[in-house]
């Protein structure tokens, strides 16, 4: 039964809160609405997310890079040569402020709202989106992009790991072939420049790729002649792909000349504590106007423990 103009508006103002001075959420529900992003982003799920950063947020690695242990000896002190001082990076999160602006039409919510659950499905399509745009700065950000496309604009927003990764001197870099074969060579030279102390973390490091070449290993993968070749052929699958122990994840906006090699937990993005909801309903028009003002930033903590493919 179709929902008429009356009942719609009832609906939509039903739901903004005019209590709530200019819009903002609590920090309840900006916390939620984040949650949300995050838990239709599959990246955003494997990586570590921080949220409630009032201005700034330090990211301290504290490393040990050799060995510590000796053999000991009764009543005698460790010699000097084996004491092993502890190693300290600092990266900081400084969140941007960033805003999405929304216009719904009555027609599209009519056709696709539920009467007692509209907030819940509005906070879902703007989750998915502002997920993947999150995504997409977090990996791809540029600051100095002087595009004019939609996807230029979000990219200006901050510098994302590719961005902060070449032009760092402690990240490892290694050139893709022109015509990369995944699984015989781009992979295992990458895995080779990882230092021994992350190589050997296999659970917890992770191939961050673009989409067309997380499938380009697939079809390497599955054109062997094995029982995974045709499981990978017959698809869909419901696990990441991996290559000697390291899972791959495909990322939203990754361009195909960048590849990143890490552990999961050193790439970060971090979330302001302010996030701003804006609604209005402009009867004239016939819109539901929402925006979205939120801050953001990503790094990643240290850049011994990551490798940069570009072609």
């Amino acid at each position: 039964m179709a929902i008429s103009n009356e009942e719609l508006l009832a609906i939509l103002k039903a739901h903004i809160d005019t209590s709530v001075p200019a819009g903002i959420a609590g920090a309840q529900d900006a916390e939620e609405f984040i949650d949300l992003a995050v838990d239709q982003t599959a990246v955003l799920r494997s990586i570590r997310v921080e949220t409630g950063i009032r201005s700034a947020f330090n990211l301290d690695n504290m490393a040990l890079g050799e060995p510590v242990t000796v053999k000991a000896t009764e009543s005698t002190a460790p010699d000097p040569a084996d004491v092993v001082a502890v190693t300290r990076t600092r990266k900081v999160l400084q969140p941007q402020e960033i805003i999405a602006a929304f216009d719904v039409s009555f027609s599209f919510l009519r056709k696709n709202i539920e009467r007692s659950r509209v907030n819940e499905r509005l906070n879902r399509i703007f989750a998915k989106r502002f997920g993947k745009d999150i995504v997409l700065m977090a990996f791809m950000g540029d600051t100095s992009n002087i595009g004019s496309t939609r996807t230029d604009k979000a990219l200006k927003a901050i510098d994302g790991f590719v961005t902060q990764a070449l032009t760092d001197p402690e990240a490892h870099a290694y050139t893709i072939p022109a015509s990369p074969e995944y699984n015989t060579t781009v992979f295992p030279a990458m895995l080779e420049l990882l230092p021994k102390d992350y190589r050997d973390q296999r659970d917890e490091l992770g191939f961050f790729v673009s989409a067309a070449v997380y499938d380009a290993y697939a079809r390497e993968i599955g054109s062997r002649a094995t029982a995974l070749g045709d499981m990978l052929l017959a698809g869909p699958w419901k696990e990441n792909l991996s290559y000697m122990g390291v899972k791959l994840y495909p990322v939203y906006g990754l361009d195909d000349g960048h590849i990143l090699l890490t552990l999961r937990e050193n790439l970060v993005v971090g979330f302001g504590q302010e996030l701003t909801v804006g609604r209005d309903v402009l009867n004239r028009e016939r819109l539901l106007k929402v925006t979205l003002t939120a801050e953001v930033d990503a790094k990643y903590v240290v850049g011994d423990a990551l490798v940069i493919g570009t072609a």
